[in-house]
């Protein structure tokens, strides 16, 4: 695979990560969690930590992509 291929992918991947999976998934785990103990808090709680994690990885993806060379 090309390098301008691969700068595109994980620059379009970085984004997809931060708008949409971080969002989506921090509410997903901590919702199915926060049933399972029967806490709104405990789902509250998990959300706030998840979804930072999640974007940071999003973040990663996203200056990787942009710090690869155009060639």
């Amino acid at each position: 695979m090309n390098n301008k291929s691969q700068r595109k992918r994980l620059i379009t991947w970085g984004l997809i990560t931060m708008l949409l999976i971080a969002p989506l998934l921090s509410w997903l785990i901590g919702i199915i969690y926060g049933v399972s103990v029967g806490s709104g808090f405990a789902a509250g709680g998990l959300m706030v930590i998840l979804f930072p994690i999640i974007f940071v990885v999003g973040v990663g993806m996203l200056i990787k992509g942009f710090m690869k060379p155009k060639h």
